[in-house]
């Protein structure tokens, strides 16, 4: 992203907490019209803004500098592969594997590599997001950021092996 939009996604951010804490608390309002707009741009849906204001305000986490960090991911992603066409459709989450499915002996890998893949492409259902509270503390455990996750699916492109592979060799 340029610096002109990251300081326009820092100021949404800022902003969606404050429509937040007086009381906007749905996708729907979390953002003005024109801020909506601009995070279409960017293939950065509301609900992302949303889901990541709404944890930040539980947690404390995802902070400004993950948010920021997976945003840009998500916006290189969108222009670069998809040439700032949206996702045709939307993967539910009786799409994504289990919590408790495994690859290679780790459990939620599958799932969280499939939401990370789904987070990329722009279709994942609003009901789930990449980078929620378990996948966080999946993360945590193995000492991996949310945003190098996503960078190595997206690298990798979500290959499960490698994946176990790299976090395997994060610890």
């Amino acid at each position: 992203m340029t610096t002109d939009e990251t300081q326009n996604l820092t100021r949404i951010h800022h902003d969606a907490r404050s429509a937040y804490e007086a009381g906007r608390q749905t996708p729907d309002g979390i953002a003005n019209p024109d801020d909506a707009e601009f995070l279409k741009t960017i293939g950065i849906s509301t609900q992302f803004l949303f889901d990541c204001v709404d944890d930040f305000s539980h947690y404390g986490e995802p902070d400004l500098k993950t948010f920021l960090a997976l945003c840009d991911i998500r916006a290189g992603y969108f222009r670069e592969v998809q040439h700032g066409v949206p996702a045709s459709r939307t993967v539910g989450e009786c799409e994504l594997p289990p919590k408790t499915d495994e690859f290679d002996g780790i459990a939620w890998l599958p799932r969280v590599i499939r939401k990370a893949e789904c987070f990329l492409h722009g279709c994942l259902c609003p009901d789930i997001m990449y980078g929620c509270a378990g996948d966080r503390a999946f993360l945590a455990k193995h000492q991996v950021s949310l945003q190098d996750f996503l960078t190595k699916v997206r690298d990798t492109d979500g290959n499960p092996a490698l994946m176990a592979k790299f976090l395997r060799s994060a610890k």
